[in-house]
């Protein structure tokens, strides 16, 4: 039986020990640690190359091109702003297509810089500032932008299954 003194040093103890569990977990906060993710190394290269020749398809306003950088079925996903696409081919034939072919719209240049990646195993995310040049109706603008995508390691090579802009 637990005696009235142990009983009232019970929440004392707890306090400590949380307290003690706490400052091991954080006492690296802040410092850089890539843990199970790494950001250099082959596929590092790899996922650069393969963002860069998504960014040039998309330069070029060439869908096929697009699509050899991309998990081309329904585990694919974009969002861009605030709307989403679930699946290539709803971004292939509802957004990309018919604004690639508008007269409206034309792309005249996009570019990718700063990209940051980081792997696990067979997956991994990239983080990119994008710009994209652009005319509206004849007006020429353009926007800057932060994205995020993450890719898969699948049979021929690494692969984007979603992106974020």
């Amino acid at each position: 039986m637990m005696t009235l003194s142990k009983m009232a040093s019970m929440p004392i103890a707890i306090a400590a020990l949380v307290l003690f569990t706490s400052s091991a977990l954080f006492a690296h906060e802040g410092e850089h640690t890539d843990g199970p993710f790494s950001s250099s190394g082959p596929a590092v290269t790899e996922i650069n190359a393969v963002l860069t020749g998504y960014a040039s398809a998309v330069a070029k306003s060439n869908v096929e091109g697009m699509a050899t950088y991309v998990i081309q079925s329904d585990a694919f996903s974009i969002i861009e702003g605030s709307h989403a696409n679930w699946g290539w081919a709803d971004y292939r034939d509802n957004h990309l297509t018919p604004e690639f072919s508008s007269d409206k719209f034309k792309i005249t240049a996009f570019s990718i810089s700063d990209i940051r990646v980081s792997v696990a195993g067979d997956v991994a995310y990239a983080t990119f500032n994008s710009k994209i040049e652009f005319t509206l109706d004849g007006e020429a603008k353009s926007n800057d932008g932060m994205d995020t995508a993450i890719l898969v390691k699948t049979d021929d090579g690494w692969r984007i299954r979603h992106m974020h802009s």
